[in-house]
């Protein structure tokens, strides 16, 4: 019986849960576990700061991605389908690549060993970049409107599951076995999951290879278009308002996760917990943060997206806010493993919230690279606030780190307050009565 998405609910669901995965993987290593094992052997906050904007980087260059993807492809295979396979393949090369390198990168203190893991973790991330944008686009695609509220939180709970468990495995094997044993272990697993994209098939008579039986699905509206064509129709939808407040909204909330990933780490650090401790419950927190996304998509539909990211935002500046404020809790361990599950559970809200925005923000017309776009731009600010940070993050104290991100988290929640998707909904209709003109 032949794997078919658009065929299957379940097959959508846990197929795109599965794809997120694999993102998460890459992130497990390189956000979660190497920043703590950094840590635990003495890196200052600037320098994670630094190696995380660097090696995040490549994921606000999934603009540059998505319009190629819209212009070029083989529909025989699927529109989406042949550049997940080829993203994915490039994400077990380029971890088998860092497993090989390993042991040529030298002393984990060498500066050395920092600007060759700066490399790898950049080159790995490309991949990882790529793929997402394929995803995304395939997801648009293929999702009817009525799931997607339900499937971004699948995929949310994909990525989090992912990063949550390989940022705890990659820490234990970093400590006993060293870097190349944890590359190898994510490429084993990133290249199960490139096995399923090759099984599967985005529409009834397709390609599985190139090579095999199939045709393309006939669809003269998503027929390729012209990069220029693509442009003519982007630029007005990106330049809507709904558009650039959410962006808006967005910056300012990564420009705090780029401060967070720095800074998390190296405190906990501080506090006493080792690397493997620390990615522990990062990772446990992060399941059951997803988790409860998941079982939150359906809500999340008939509520709607907005009123959860508005109280997601509060929640978690209010949890930062009072980490600044009130520095005798952290004497408290319990207190302050309350707050930071908190923490991370209003993060995974948020995450869910504002990709379920995003999505009923883009024009099907160019909804691929317009999505593409939107998720570039926030992981942009994420590299922004983590390489901004950096300058300044051995001058500050934890208090500070905390008061900063809180208020950032603040101001993101007022910047929403401004959004309003039935007007967005009026312009898009407005652009498609347009194009149909001409």
């Amino acid at each position: 019986m032949s794997l078919v998405l658009t065929r299957s609910v379940s097959l959508r669901l846990g197929g795109f849960a599965a794809l997120y995965f694999a993102q998460g993987v890459p992130i497990g290593l390189l956000s979660v576990a190497v920043p703590a094992w950094l840590a635990e052997r003495g890196a200052s906050v600037g320098d994670i700061a630094m190696f995380t904007g660097i090696v995040t980087s490549p994921w606000a260059g999934k603009l540059l991605v998505g319009p190629l993807m819209d212009r070029f492809g083989f529909p025989p295979m699927g529109f989406r389908r042949p550049w997940v396979i080829l993203a994915q393949g490039g994400l077990v090369l380029s971890f088998l690549g860092l497993a090989a390198c390993a042991s040529l990168l030298g002393d984990a203190g060498d500066e050395r060993f920092l600007t060759g893991l700066i490399a790898a973790g950049f080159v790995i991330n490309v991949f990882a970049a790529s793929q997402d944008v394929a995803v995304d686009g395939m997801a648009i695609d293929v999702l009817p409107v009525r799931e997607r509220g339900r499937a971004n939180a699948f995929m949310a709970f994909g990525q989090v599951a992912g990063y949550s468990l390989y940022g705890y495995l990659c820490a234990v094997v970093l400590t006993r076995h060293g870097l190349g044993a944890a590359a190898l272990l994510c490429a084993a697993t990133v290249a199960g999951i490139f096995a399923f994209a090759t099984a599967v098939r985005e529409r009834p008579g397709e390609r599985m290879l190139p090579w095999t039986a199939g045709e393309a699905t006939a669809r003269p509206e998503v027929a390729r278009r012209s990069l220029m064509a693509i442009a003519r129709d982007l630029f007005p939808v990106l330049l809507l308002p709904m558009s650039l407040v959410l962006v808006a909204v967005e910056f300012i909330n990564r420009v705090r996760d780029g401060i967070a990933i720095a800074v998390f780490p190296k405190f906990a650090v501080e506090l006493g917990f080792t690397a493997e401790q620390y990615t522990a419950f990062n990772g446990w927190a992060g399941l059951a943060a997803a988790f409860i996304g998941a079982a939150l998509g359906p809500l999340i539909d008939k509520v709607g997206a907005y009123r959860f990211l508005a109280g997601a935002l509060i929640a978690s500046a209010i949890c930062h806010l009072v980490a600044g404020l009130a520095q005798p809790l952290w004497e408290n361990t319990e207190s302050l493993l309350a707050m930071a599950a908190l923490a991370t559970i209003a993060s995974q809200i948020i995450f869910v919230a504002i990709i379920a925005l995003f999505m009923n923000l883009c024009w099907p017309r160019v909804g691929a690279t317009q999505f593409a776009i939107y998720m570039s731009l926030a992981n942009l600010s994420r590299s922004i606030g983590g390489m901004a940070f950096a300058p300044v993050a051995d001058d500050l104290s934890f208090a500070q780190d905390f008061l900063i991100m809180g208020a950032l988290l603040l101001i993101a929640a007022g910047v929403l307050r401004f959004f309003d998707p039935a007007a967005h909904a009026e312009r898009l209709e407005l652009l498609q009565a347009q194009a149909a003109k001409t």
